[in-house]
């Protein structure tokens, strides 16, 4: 496909486009981040586009992918007029997302959403709406109903707010760094930007990324804060590690890798580091390859390491006489390393995010 000349409504309608969005598709992801670099004079076309599938994104699952298609090409017919297009141009790139993004919402019955204040319709009557407030050039965005909003952040980056929380961010970051702070929960996917960092700020913790996609959560009622990695990689330390004004001191922190969770123990204030509990794929292993016929331990779990992105430790000498006969497709992770210890007769742990597997090996008395 010659996507150079793709307009911002064409890469909206591509199945491959929309893959890498509403679908997090590895290969679909590892083409269009190589294609963002070598075009990068198309990269206000397709993050007009990426911001608008954005908001759609944590809508998919209640639409079925005709619908949607359907839904989203009649609207873009009616918004992609020469004479609008040429309108639309004439003011900041910005808010040209948000203005896309806020017609196919209400077409698709997800409400008017806007930059800067998104009035979340009440499902039911006495719900009360999100507050938005602005305080000396900071947004603050409580979430008062009972289902995540999404918020566009300057820099193109979306967070997915949940209920009962609240996000503080400036209108236009610094242009050193990038600085929010969160009371709750929010899902962050963070525009790449290696030259500014992303920080997110909690009352316990600071989570430090360059481009990534991970979950905070911090309730004042909770005994512990955490940090889950979904996609990259991100830097978390406590808030009383914080380097200190004009200080080029940085804080190392626990690095977190996808599938992987820092616990932030509130009342011993330190910090553990554990895999989430439910490990999602990070590349997609053909299920054809999870079917193993007296395969060798070593590389049954060689390939549940490229699936989950975690790292398995094993005496290979003891268990290089261990062979697998098993089909591992469709079971989750944890399901998975239980049935390859119960056929070799061995046991697992999960220590500092990593799986640790203990057996005895498989020689025949």
């Amino acid at each position: 496909m010659n996507y150079r000349h793709y307009t911002a409504t064409d890469f909206v309608t591509d199945p491959f486009f929309r893959s890498w969005i509403l679908e997090q598709d590895s290969s679909a992801a590892a083409f269009w981040e190589n294609w963002m670099n070598e075009n990068p004079d198309r990269r206000e076309e397709l993050d007009e586009a990426r911001a608008l599938l954005y908001v759609l994104a944590e809508k998919a699952l209640y639409v079925g992918t005709e619908e949607l298609d359907g839904r989203v090409t009649d609207l873009l017919a009616h918004i992609g007029g020469n004479a609008q297009r040429t309108e639309m141009r004439t003011r900041p790139a910005f808010y040209r997302y948000w203005g896309i993004a806020a017609s196919i919402c209400a077409v698709v019955g997800l409400g008017w959403l806007g930059y800067r204040s998104m009035e979340v319709k009440p499902d039911r009557v006495g719900e009360s709406a999100t507050m938005t407030e602005n305080v000396a050039g900071h947004i603050v965005r409580f979430n008062q109903t009972t289902k995540p909003i999404t918020i566009l952040l300057d820099d193109s980056s979306v967070v997915t707010l949940e209920p009962q929380s609240e996000l503080t961010f400036p209108e236009k970051f610094a242009p050193e760094k990038r600085e929010v702070h969160l009371k709750g929960e929010a899902f962050f996917q963070i525009s790449h930007n290696p030259e500014r960092p992303f920080l997110v700020k909690t009352k316990e913790l600071v989570t430090r990324v360059l481009g990534t996609s991970f979950t905070v959560r911090s309730f004042e009622k909770d005994r512990n804060a955490s940090v889950s990695v979904k996609t990259g990689r991100v830097s978390v330390y406590s808030k009383k590690d914080e380097p200190g004004a004009g200080s080029p001191e940085k804080v190392m922190g626990v690095v977190l890798k996808p599938n992987q969770r820092v616990l932030f123990d509130k009342q011993e204030s330190r910090l553990v580091k554990v895999i989430v509990d439910m490990p999602l794929r990070v590349s997609e292993i053909p299920a054809a390859s999870l079917v193993f016929d007296e395969a060798p331990v070593k590389n049954v779990f060689k390939t549940l390491e490229k699936e989950y992105g975690i790292e398995l430790f094993f005496n290979e000498e003891l268990l290089s006489d261990c062979q697998l006969t098993a089909n591992l497709s469709g079971l989750p992770m944890y399901e998975q390393l239980d049935l390859i210890c119960r056929i070799i007769h061995a046991k697992y742990e999960v220590v500092d995010g990593q799986v640790i597997i203990h057996g005895e090996g498989c020689k025949a008395d």
